[in-house]
């Protein structure tokens, strides 16, 4: 039977080295918490919690551009298996999210997940140097590349080229996924 391994930010981890232990410990609070935000209910947070890990582990090899790709990943297993508990609960199969979940229970689950998803996009944004950095705020901010060029004194042709790098950037740190659906579905929020 094959080794099962990951591989994050290049580096090989297998699932039963102390490596993988130390990735466990580091986001493990942080599944716990959004699953028992959305169950309430700390018992179910942490099955839930741990069964993403073990999912994780059965997929024989994974691969993650860094740590925070890897924790996008984790909360979208955490957030599928708490709409599933949830539709278990209410007897509720084969419906969309919207219809499993009173008004309330909506409008907290997407609470919770911008408030997930905004953290981990503005760690990755930190990570940009600083002029990458303030050009991404203001774009998240609804402001035209032209707007964006007249607040920071710059060409446009300079914000583009900014915009372009400081996108591909959090494409490597988040997951090309993960960065379309935050950087068309979360600029509201900034």
């Amino acid at each position: 039977m094959a080794i099962s391994v990951m591989r994050v930010s290049g580096k090989i981890i297998q699932y039963n080295s102390i490596e993988f232990k130390d990735i466990f410990d580091r986001l493990f609070p942080h599944l716990y918490l959004l699953g028992s935000r959305i169950l309430k209910s700390e018992e179910k947070a942490k099955d839930v919690a741990q069964e993403a890990f073990v999912k994780l582990w059965e997929k024989d090899t994974e691969e993650f551009k860094s740590e925070k790709a890897l924790q996008a990943y984790l909360y979208v297993l955490v957030k599928n298996a708490c709409i599933s508990q949830l539709r278990k609960e209410k007897n509720v199969l084969n419906t969309t999210l919207d219809e499993g979940l009173s008004v309330g229970q909506q409008s907290f689950l997407n609470e919770i997940l911008r408030e997930e998803t905004y953290t981990l996009l503005y760690d990755a944004i930190q990570e940009l140097s600083p002029q990458a950095e303030q050009v991404v705020q203001l774009a998240l901010k609804g402001m035209s590349n032209q707007e964006i060029a007249d607040h920071l004194q710059i060409s446009i042709n300079s914000v583009k080229t900014v915009k372009k790098r400081a996108y591909a950037k959090l494409r490597d740190l988040l997951g090309a996924q993960v960065v379309a659906l935050l950087l068309t579905n979360f600029i509201q929020f900034f």
